[in-house]
């Protein structure tokens, strides 16, 4: 993020450093930034302007300096790209630092001033994260679904199939951006087993990782909600939860709730502690916004997920870390999915309110009572 105006030293040449862009906008630690920086030469300037130099600095240090920039004649434009990288995630309030000075006669050149444009960049803990989820038609043919749960762009993808400790098939992936998915299709039909164990390989961030699930070609992979790219913004003892519930499963979820239960550091922050999602079909996700007061020296937030998959209701909890601004992918909680009949409609925690029913049923008795009334008297 660019902030601020320029600031140019007084009685300077007619120089601005007219906009600064970054790419990426949020980067992760070690990741290249590029930072663009344009440096204009007004309309109605009488001089050229030599750039010397452009710096990416904070007040105490220097990431970044490129020398002998050039010349800007009245009325025009240069745009410099630098690169850096970051050793530590948080916000960083730089300065794109630039010093010109003025050719006076042609060839005099004035003394150097210098001009300034603040950036504030957000850089991120990286976090690599991908899942599987695989679904097979009628005509025996499996299609893999690669999705990158992160923030860290996955290379070299692939799928791999094996039966009995044996592989079968393998195929190559486009890379994947984070909050995207690729997918590639297998021949299944002649598989001499249904159970079929998927394992996907991807580079990030230089190191190779693998994510495995064994899935049985004859039943489709159970939807599964699970809380992704969640971001945490903090005002005072109210935390608030942005992120998407995606389903990670190869069937389509229903009744989707997310909320965030009461206990004794954690408790909903007026009406916005549960946030009704939906249904999410398969590979596919949704958005949530909550808020929760917590108690001074809480750690962690249980986010709390219901839903119905497969004529079953499922709760689980996941647990995000708030010990620092800013957010990361959850870390899923021990406890584990509990599943119950959905048959009655009884089970679950979203039936229909009772305190609304109650008290439509006194309206209606004591309506009753006194038409009643009304009618005996005549």
């Amino acid at each position: 993020m660019v902030s601020g105006v320029t600031v140019v030293a007084a009685n300077g040449p007619a120089v601005n450093v007219s906009s600064v862009n970054v790419t990426p906008t949020d980067p992760t630690v070690g990741e290249t930034v590029t930072v663009e920086v344009t440096i204009s030469n007004q309309e109605g300037s009488n001089s050229i302007v030599d750039v010397s130099s452009i710096m990416l600095r904070t007040t105490s240090e220097h990431y970044e300096r490129v020398e002998d920039v050039g010349a800007i004649a009245p009325g025009g434009s240069l745009t410099i790209p630098i690169t850096t990288s970051f050793d530590t995630a948080g916000e960083k309030e730089l300065l794109a630092h630039v010093s010109a000075a003025s050719q006076s006669n042609g060839s005099e050149t004035s003394h150097l001033r210098a001009y300034y444009r603040p950036i504030t960049i957000d850089v991120e803990a990286p976090e690599i994260d991908a899942g599987i989820a695989a679904s097979t038609n009628s005509s025996g043919e499996t299609t893999v679904t690669l999705t990158n749960y992160g923030n860290v762009e996955l290379t070299d993808a692939e799928i791999r199939t094996s039966v009995n400790g044996t592989q079968r098939d393998q195929r190559d992936m486009f890379d994947i951006t984070p909050n995207q998915s690729e997918s590639v299709t297998f021949d299944t039909a002649n598989y001499d087993s249904d159970i079929v164990t998927l394992t996907g390989a991807y580079t990030a961030r230089g190191e190779r990782h693998e994510v495995t699930r064994t899935v049985d070609l004859n039943q489709q992979v159970q939807g599964e909600i699970r809380l992704t790219s969640v971001e945490i913004t903090e005002r005072g003892t109210t935390i608030s939860v942005d992120g998407e519930a995606a389903n990670i499963g190869g069937t389509d979820v229903e009744s989707v709730l997310v909320r965030v239960p009461d206990s004794d550091t954690v408790s909903p922050a007026g009406g916005s502690g549960e946030f009704f999602v939906g249904s999410v079909d398969a590979s596919e996700f949704a958005t949530f916004e909550l808020s929760s007061s917590v108690s001074n020296g809480t750690d962690t937030l249980p986010i709390e997920l219901t839903y119905i998959v497969d004529d079953e209701r499922i709760t689980t909890t996941q647990t995000i870390d708030i010990s620092t601004a800013g957010s990361s992918s959850p870390e899923p909680s021990q406890d584990q999915p509990a599943a119950s009949s959905t048959g009655d409609g009884s089970s679950g925690s979203l039936g229909l309110p009772l305190i609304p029913l109650i008290l439509g049923l006194f309206v209606v008795v004591g309506g009753s009572g006194v038409l009643y009334w009304l009618w005996n008297r005549e």
